[in-house]
């Protein structure tokens, strides 16, 4: 796969996402359907910005102190927002990613041997897949809690056929 082809995967992804975005209740940001489970406003925050800034920190290799990332995925110290800040979020973080692969060579992308704070160790072009694999996931988490909430969700908002 091409830096291209990925890039143009993700926007098939980011799309549907945006729209699933957009019909969350301002009222429900605070909703989980679980004491375990992230908040409705969580799941957007965390939605809105992995691609992009993961890839770019894979490449640099400048993560957040390990302290910090700990922290941060303990349930109560997940950050939220609201809509249009993730939409905002999302955005950049499009525009990260396209400036990400734009700085780095298609062997690099393809060959080069990476690795993430918490051990895993691939190729590039494999890790970013393995990311996008963990936007599809909170993609699907949101669709779930939109359709719990009973809003007018289907197959074709999730994909965006």
């Amino acid at each position: 796969m091409t830096k291209n082809e990925f890039y143009d995967v993700v926007v098939g992804s980011v799309r549907p996402a945006e729209k699933l975005i957009g019909l969350v209740p301002s009222d429900k940001l605070d909703w989980k359907p679980g004491p375990t489970f992230m908040s409705l406003g969580q799941v957007i925050f965390h939605l809105s910005d992995g691609l992009g800034g993961g890839l770019e920190m894979l490449v640099t290799g400048k993560w957040p102190p390990a302290a910090e990332m700990e922290s941060g995925m303990k349930l109560e110290n997940m950050p939220s927002c609201g809509v249009q800040e993730a939409l905002d979020k999302l955005a950049k973080d499009q525009k990260i990613l396209r400036a990400t692969l734009d700085g780095i060579s298609e062997a690099d992308f393809t060959n080069q041997v990476v690795s993430v704070p918490w051990g895993w160790k691939a190729k590039m072009e494999i890790m970013a897949v393995s990311f996008l694999g963990h936007f599809d996931n909170h993609k699907m988490q949101l669709f779930t809690y939109l359709k719990l909430l009973g809003l007018p969700v289907n197959t074709e908002t999730l994909y965006g056929v």
